[in-house]
């Protein structure tokens, strides 16, 4: 049996000497000890048939302690990042498993010092702490102490419940005695503080190691060690968090416990009690990525069943990229705020009475922004403040901490909503025009002012606008960062994956790779004029489908179609290749959303998510290629042992040259149509612009040779976000800011190339090919298979050039 933890126990104290007592006859003496021997047989007779009648009795239909070799409690389930960093867990009880052998000796011995200093020498119940507690409660008059060993305590919390009366105490003394009898005292304990309850949701050492003080439970010190092992008792009344005066108390208490029984030396203890606690932020259930790791979640959930999930200790190694995934979040939320200003203020939060004392408002206003006495804003912080003074110029806000002012320049945005109105350029002229006295409001903290060291304030609202994100690596399928939105707590409708949504022209290169499969090029000439189309399925009897600036451009090229976004080109295009042929390009590509049959889906009338359009345009940068994009490398047990492994589906729905040509008119796009902004990120860049009607939906599908990434921005309602809100104003600025910080101090790589493609100069007139030394001739790219099909090599007047 181990014994290192107890170290040395007391000195036991010698026994006085005794005078001798006077001498009595010898028979009366004789005739009393027999007396007393006598009764003393039958109390042990009455004892022992009273105990075992009180067993036999008590032990009927009790659990099985041998179920405890299969000690299996709840365990967390933990998510982990592509480099193995914990992103999220899910749990009934926050629990880890560590082995006796992890648990550090001082930890051990705290326990043994404040619970049951004698566990390593009882059989399960201390017959002497059971007298000690019954003294002691008894003078106090109430329960001060008990003196339930660690097996009857692991008893209680396994096999009993936690009601208080004789009856259970019995029954608890029978299973601690039976589990004493079958496992070790060193099983007994690893059981207790893997099993314990310490907490703020945390269940075992390991587990309350992490909440308190942000570390594992091997680097504890001899204080934090002395901190843990004080809470079993009351693990709310002696919380550090809300109680660190009672918490500290009780920790020093412990501290002198192990002192006493020599587990500690004296400057070890002196060295303990005069440590401060440094202690972690209590959080709840981690969770860095909410809705990635929502979409994991209802992954597990079908395959493996919800008590699997929360109470197994699954290892689930995710594709997410952390990193990616707070710049994909902080790009969705900064920008969704600026996109919900163009609308307009919808108003202030509530109202205040001006007409309070200055310590009532501020109160309250601690109150709303969920402050102590002592706390405050820092900046960049959005909180709750009440407009006290305004005039035209600025108003004078209290937020329960620091003052703050308010300038008009900070504030113009807010003018009433109107989506008629282009908000770029909608502007009011005083603060007075928007903001009243009393009223509640979001401000953002911009700073201290040096005039008056008063908050620099700007009006901040929270948005109606919602947006959604993913970003891939097209070569492996594995999703690098997922957003659906604004606010998980909110809302946990995951519009990257659950919004159908019409894409509008981020649809096109869909149409024009089911184009280019059919012959076409990019060079290949499409009148752009005034078509009507008759259609049984569309909404009204003739539709005239319009470009966007509602003129028409004659001749026009596949490649500046695309580039500019050309309605009736597509249409065309999709009229002549049929419609057939084009969904089911799509669907090769990923696309699984009704598709209507019918000529409006050139222009993206038919709903899908934003994932299928990321899957989508995975193969056009993916040399024609396109792998299921998954969120999940593989899953393992609490054992370690693989329980899945990512087996993505990988298929080829194009050629690898109508995906370089995709490749090529989408790079046009971003040079010299609808995605210019890009060009700020100078590398190669490729993506697609879209708008829905009445500005309701706005897109950006765009891709480096690394990564790709897919945005949407608008409304859950179907409702337009305002004039102009198109994707290159709405969607753009999401995109651009986090590829900006994704591919930051990454090398510049071009897309590459494919000896399936040939270059060739052509007449821009008719995008028939010209002699290389023609002057009006125009660099472009052919399939060389078709190319050498058209243009056969003996006609010597044609000169190809395989590269640039």
């Amino acid at each position: 049996m181990t014994k290192i933890l107890i170290g040395q126990q007391p000195a036991k104290k010698k026994k006085r000497k005794t005078k001798k007592p006077i001498k009595k006859s010898s028979g009366f003496f004789k005739t009393l000890m027999l007396v007393g021997f006598a009764m003393f047989l039958l109390v042990i007779i009455f004892g022992a048939v009273g105990a075992g009648y009180v067993y036999f009795k008590y032990s009927k239909d009790l659990p099985d302690v041998r179920v405890l070799k299969d000690f299996s409690p709840s365990l967390i389930t933990r998510v982990f990042s592509n480099t193995d960093e914990l992103i999220a867990e899910f749990y009934v009880e926050k629990r880890i498993l560590v082995p006796m052998e992890d648990i550090p000796l001082r930890l051990k011995q705290a326990t043994l010092a404040v619970e049951d200093s004698n566990f390593y020498y009882h059989f399960g119940i201390d017959p002497k702490a059971i007298l000690r507690a019954m003294r002691t409660n008894f003078q106090a008059g109430r329960v001060v102490e008990g003196g339930s060993t660690i097996t009857q305590q692991l008893t209680k919390t396994l096999l009993l419940t936690s009601d208080r009366t004789l009856v259970r105490k019995i029954k608890e003394a029978i299973l601690a005695l039976r589990i004493e009898l079958i496992f070790s005292k060193d099983q007994i304990l690893e059981m207790y503080l893997n099993q314990i309850y310490y907490g703020h949701g945390a269940y075992g050492v390991e587990a309350a190691a992490r909440t308190y003080f942000g570390k594992t439970v091997k680097d504890l010190t001899i204080a934090e060690c002395a901190m843990i092992a004080s809470l079993p008792k009351a693990p709310n009344n002696y919380s550090p968090y809300r109680y660190p005066k009672k918490a500290r108390k009780r920790r020093d208490h412990v501290i002198r416990r192990m002192a006493h029984l020599n587990f500690i030396k004296t400057s070890e203890e002196k060295e303990a009690l005069q440590s401060d606690f440094q202690l972690g932020e209590v959080t709840g259930m981690l969770n860095r990525a909410p809705y990635f790791v929502e979409h994991i979640r209802q992954f597990l959930i079908e395959k493996y069943g919800a008590k699997k999930l929360y109470h197994s200790g699954l290892m689930v190694y995710s594709t997410l990229d952390i990193t990616l995934q707070e710049e994909a979040q902080k790009a969705i939320q900064e920008n969704l705020r600026i996109t919900d200003k163009r609308f307009g203020y919808r108003g202030p939060l509530g109202r205040m009475n001006p007409s309070l004392s200055i310590n009532q408002l501020q109160a309250q206003l601690r109150k709303y922004n969920g402050w102590e006495e002592d706390e405050g804003p820092k900046e960049g912080d959005i909180i709750q403040g009440m407009v006290m003074e305004r005039d035209k110029n600025s108003a004078f806000i209290l937020t329960g901490a620091q003052e703050g002012i308010l300038e008009l320049k900070d504030m113009d945005w807010a003018r009433n909503p109107n989506p008629k109105i282009d908000g770029r350029w909608a502007r009011i002229n005083g603060v007075d025009k928007a903001l009243n006295t009393g009223d509640r409001a979001l401000f953002k903290v911009l700073g201290t002012r040096p005039s008056d060291l008063k908050m620099a304030l700007a009006l901040e609202q929270e948005p109606e606008v919602e947006g959604a994100l993913i970003s891939l690596a097209p070569e492996t399928g594995h999703i690098k960062a997922m957003v659906g939105g604004f606010d998980f707590s909110k809302s946990q409708f995951n519009r990257s994956v659950q919004a159908v949504r019409q894409p509008g022209s981020v649809f096109k290169p869909i149409i024009y790779a089911a184009a280019l499969q059919e012959g076409y090029n990019a060079s290949s000439i499409i009148v752009d004029s005034p078509i009507i189309f008759k259609e049984k399925d569309h909404a009204f009897d003739k539709w005239k489908p319009v470009n966007f600036e509602e003129t028409f451009y004659g001749p026009t090229p596949l490649r500046t179609a695309l580039a500019h976004s050309r309605n009736i080109v597509t249409v065309k295009i999709l009229q002549q290749i049929g419609i057939s042929k084009a969904i089911q390009v799509a669907r090769d590509l990923g696309i699984t959303q009704h598709l209507a049959n019918n000529l409006s889906i050139a222009l993206g009338s038919s709903g899908v998510t934003l994932l299928e359009l990321v899957s989508a345009y995975s193969a056009f940068s993916n040399k024609g290629s396109r792998i299921e994009p998954t969120a999940i490398r593989h899953i393992k047990n609490s054992n370690g042992e693989i329980l899945y492994s990512a087996q993505p589906k990988i298929d080829q729905p194009i050629s690898e040259a109508t995906a370089y040509t995709i490749t090529s008119l989408l790079q046009s796009v971003v040079q010299d149509g609808t995605a210019k902004k890009i060009k700020v990120l100078k590398r190669p860049a490729a993506g697609k612009t879209g708008t829905t009607n009445n500005y309701v939906d706005a897109w950006f599908m765009g891709y480096t040779p690394e990564l790709l990434t897919g945005v949407w921005v608008g409304k859950d309602e179907d409702t337009s976000m305002g004039v102009n809100e198109t994707g290159s104003r709405t969607a753009i600025p999401v995109w651009l800011q986090f590829m900006t910080a994704a591919l930051k101090g990454k090398p510049v790589l071009n897309f590459p190339e494919t000896d399936q493609i040939v270059f060739s100069k052509i007449n821009p007139e008719d995008g028939e090919p010209l002699p290389y030394y023609d002057k009006k001739s125009k660099l472009e790219i052919f399939p060389i298979k078709r190319f050498q099909e058209t243009y056969p090599p003996s006609d010597s007047s044609l000169e190809v050039k395989e590269t640039f």
